[in-house]
């Protein structure tokens, strides 16, 4: 009974004695050959019964490569880079990735889209392809303020003084449309639509404004180290009400009164990032005859106007653009114009030659890209002459907004 329990006690004792063995083995591989003697002569002594399980105790080892993180031999050697032999992650010339990478004919550039933002809000300075046709849509508020002196002398003494404060609103709602006759001809047309209301007369008209009529050519081709050249040209109609065929006292006009044509210039020049312009023009105004307007007068004679002329108007304007991103731009500009050689001529044979006059303004627009080929820009001016107005505000945007785009002609 004793010979049994120690034969089993020595058969457990070898078979821990194999396992630690085979372990040791893996762990370390230079005295594998040593463990591997010593686990077989043990086996030898324990009998046939021990060698079975023994083959399948090396099976399992064997099929499992065991290695602790702490007997893991370190790197001795640096790691080292020939930068010459790396590859490059630059696309080489001529493959699909390098081509894809090329600036397409139709990528916008800088120098594109401040164009597109320049000429979208300062037409005069650009040009539409032989065959398109672009409408823009305006809407424009203007604000004057004025101070009226009525006083009344009778014999060297003043007897009647009133100050009045005068205010008028005008909104003007302007469509036009522009034709490329030629690649460097253009024509357009402008059919506005007038309110307005005056505080000092309590009253308000409305009504179709004068219609205008332009054209755009430019003579030379474009040159490098030449700036672009412009001529312009226009005939302003007298469609809307004119001021001196109404009662000057109750009614307000929604026109000038009369014919002018003119001409001007403009050119531009590049400078990434900002856009530099000026333009000058010129325009004279056709007399006007028969007009037979009450103009003031005593209690026992009344002054009738008969004539009326305009004179010549002249001016000049200049600014920059700037295009902040693709999305948002800026447009600053200084516009002055002179009128001479305004005439009144009364029935009486009267003669009177008004004073010349001068506007001037400053204007700051914002352009806002709305879509890929829109972009709506809105003006805030501001007068700094008695004859201009205190404040005018304006929006501009293409109708394509509202469906119609520029198309080509048929």
């Amino acid at each position: 009974m004793n010979n049994q329990w120690m034969k089993r006690t020595l058969l457990a004792i070898s078979i821990q004695i194999v396992i630690g063995g085979a372990y040791a083995a893996e762990t370390a591989p230079n005295a594998e050959s040593l463990n591997m003697e010593n686990d077989q002569a043990t086996t030898d002594d324990a009998g046939s019964s021990y060698q079975a399980t023994e083959a399948e105790v090396k099976a399992s080892t064997a099929s499992t490569e065991i290695k602790p993180v702490s007997e893991a031999k370190p790197v001795s050697e640096d790691v080292k880079i020939n930068k010459d032999e790396t590859p490059s992650l630059v696309p080489q010339a001529g493959t699909k990735a390098a081509q894809a990478l090329q600036q397409k004919a139709g990528d916008a550039t800088q120098e594109t889209n401040l164009q597109e933002v320049f000429t979208s809000n300062e037409r005069q300075y650009s040009l539409i392809k032989k065959g398109e046709i672009s409408t823009f849509y305006d809407l424009d508020y203007s604000y004057y303020r004025d101070t009226q002196i009525n006083a009344a002398v009778n014999e060297g003494s003043l007897y009647q003084l009133r100050v009045d404060e005068d205010a008028s609103h005008t909104i003007t709602n302007t469509f036009t449309m522009q034709y490329g006759v030629l690649d460097n001809l253009t024509f357009s047309a402008s059919v506005p639509l007038i309110a307005k209301s005056d505080n000092l007369k309590d009253t308000t008209a409305a009504g179709l404004g004068d219609i205008n009529f332009g054209a755009r050519w430019e003579p030379f081709p474009l040159k490098a180290g030449r700036l672009p050249l412009i001529l312009f040209g226009s005939l302003s109609t007298k469609t809307g009400d004119s001021p001196y065929e109404i009662n000057p006292n109750t009614d307000l006009s929604t026109g000038k009164g009369y014919y002018s044509a003119g001409i001007g210039a403009s050119t531009r020049k590049y400078i990434d990032p900002v856009v530099l312009f000026a333009s000058a023009s010129a325009n004279y105004g056709f007399k006007e005859t028969g007009l037979n307007q009450v103009r003031g007068g005593g209690s026992e004679t009344t002054r009738i106007l008969d004539s009326f002329e305009p004179g010549i108007t002249a001016g000049f304007s200049f600014g920059f653009a700037y295009s902040f991103n693709y999305d948002v731009s800026m447009t600053m500009s200084y516009q002055q114009s002179f009128n001479t050689n305004t005439s009144f001529t009364y029935t009486s044979g009267e003669n009177f030659e008004s004073p010349a006059q001068t506007s001037s303004m400053f204007s700051i627009a914002l352009g806002v890209r709305v879509s890929p080929e829109t972009i709506v820009n809105g003006t805030l001016g501001i007068g700094l002459t008695e004859d201009s107005p205190d404040v005018s505000l304006g929006l501009s945007f293409p109708l394509d907004i509202l469906g119609f785009g520029k198309k080509k002609a048929h």
